[in-house]
């Protein structure tokens, strides 16, 4: 090659898949450094984050965001309302869909495979013999690389749980917001919901306004309420906290979405995100945005940004050719990653609604992996489809370990579902479902790695 000549395509096509290659394999390994599937701690990654000169200090100005549900759809409405203004905004979110360069946005764009690499590999030279898990030398060569780069904010979300997750180590957020509270990794943030609110309320930090999502009635009468006000009350000075209902309020009108705060009303589109409960998440992401960016507060700015949000997975219709091969003309595929009981009541008020918009059958394709409670998802959507095909997730590791579609079936059958069956994929769920009557809609749902699984097919 010609000194000063740019490499040719090829040989760059060469180049770009080694580095991919290099990244799985570095990724695979990342799983094996830490024997246990989940430890929740804040041990490990502090000392590592001070052999790296401490970058988590030296963040953009940061919003913390913890909760059950509702997480990542609040954190993409909060980078579209900033990045409509012109904000550049880094985010962590977990898990990834497809791949691990979901997990790192940097200043608007995902993080490329040459830099997530080189991160990673640097990270774990610091860390050295170490102990630590994915999650933590993840996190770790998040912060140092959000602190190599200039942006306006970041937005984390937590990984699990709040009070010993490991974003929980930025000592002092500009906001915190803590979405819906439901029943989910009982085992480990405990077995009510009082104890799994007093987990995510950990995120809360002296003097700084935290924002609480619209809660259930189920979750209001165990008093998660009183939760967060006793966490609040137990720092110095109080963490300010603006409750939906009480210092903010979104809700569904006539197609649109209302919003109030301070005295304030806005009439606003309904976010480019389907079903009512992401009406709830954006309105705690125009509080937070409200928080932090009082004097930028343009409603038609704010429009657009709502009907600009990305984040694929949740209540998104696919196109997928070779699934969609297998379905008549007219049918419509759905995917969505619920896998908790709050899930499970949001798809099935979305199955209403779908129903009282268009009322076609409603097939079900279910895949759980089996750290979730199979009954307590499926249980809100029972006598609301057409059909139920449980399926069991693609992959052998222990994140992706997932219930039989003969124990899902089981579950439901227990439930009341009719016209159950079990199958050994998506493609072959699809392939076998009734094709006879008008045109149907399919929701592929249960797991985010299911749904991951689905979208990565639609790529090869």
């Amino acid at each position: 090659m010609t000194a000063g000549m740019p490499p040719s395509p090829a040989s760059s096509a060469v180049a770009g898949a080694d580095t991919a290659a290099r990244l799985d394999t570095l990724l695979q390994h990342l799983y094996t450094l830490h024997k246990t599937d989940i430890d929740l701690s804040l041990e490990r990654l502090p000392r590592l984050l001070r052999k790296m000169g401490d970058p988590h200090l030296h963040l953009p100005p940061v919003v913390h965001v913890a909760g059950t549900n509702g997480k990542g759809s609040t954190v993409a409405t909060l980078r579209a309302l900033l990045e409509a203004e012109g904000q550049r905004v880094h985010v962590a979110t977990s898990p990834h869909l497809m791949r691990a360069n979901e997990r790192i946005r940097l200043a608007g764009s995902l993080i490329s495979d040459d830099a997530l690499l080189a991160i990673l590999e640097e990270s774990l030279a610091i860390n050295g013999d170490d102990p630590i898990t994915f999650f933590e030398i993840f996190m770790a060569a998040t912060f140092l690389i959000f602190a190599r780069t200039p942006a306006d904010y970041c937005l984390l979300e937590t990984g699990l749980g709040g009070r010993l997750d490991a974003t929980n180590v930025v000592p002092r957020p500009v906001c915190t917001i803590i979405t819906t509270i439901s029943k989910d990794h009982s085992e480990f943030l405990g077995d009510t919901l009082a104890l799994i609110a007093a987990e995510k309320a950990g995120i809360m930090k002296p003097g700084v306004p935290c924002v609480i999502g619209r809660q259930t009635d189920e979750a209001l009468g165990a008093g998660v309420m009183e939760v967060f006000h006793t966490q609040s009350h137990g720092l110095s000075p109080e963490a300010p906290l603006l409750p939906f209902g009480a210092h903010w309020s979104s809700a569904p009108e006539s197609g649109r979405m209302r919003f109030s705060m301070d005295g304030q009303t806005w009439l606003l589109p309904h976010p480019n995100l389907q079903g009512t409960h992401q009406i709830y998440n954006a309105g705690a992401a125009l509080a937070a945005y409200r928080v932090i960016r009082a004097g930028r507060f343009d409603a038609d700015m704010l429009s657009t940004a709502l009907m600009h949000i990305d984040w694929p997975g949740r209540l998104q219709t696919l196109t997928h050719p070779a699934l969609d091969a297998l379905l008549p003309p007219g049918w419509h595929l759905v995917i969505d990653g619920g896998h908790n009981d709050s899930a499970g009541a949001a798809l099935a008020a979305q199955a209403d609604a779908w129903a009282a918009e268009d009322p076609r059958p409603l097939h079900l394709v279910v895949g759980m992996v089996r750290r979730k409670n199979p009954a307590e998802f499926l249980a809100p959507l029972a006598g609301k489809v057409a059909s139920l095909t449980c399926v069991p997730i693609p992959g052998d590791s222990a994140e992706t370990a997932s219930h039989s579609g003969e124990d899902l079936a089981a579950c439901a059958a227990k439930l009341g579902f009719a016209a159950i069956t079990a199958a050994p994929s998506v493609a072959e769920a699809l392939a076998a479902l009734p094709k006879e009557g008008p045109p149907a809609r399919v929701l592929i749902t249960g797991s985010l790695y299911l749904v991951g699984s689905v979208l990565a097919s639609s790529c090869d």
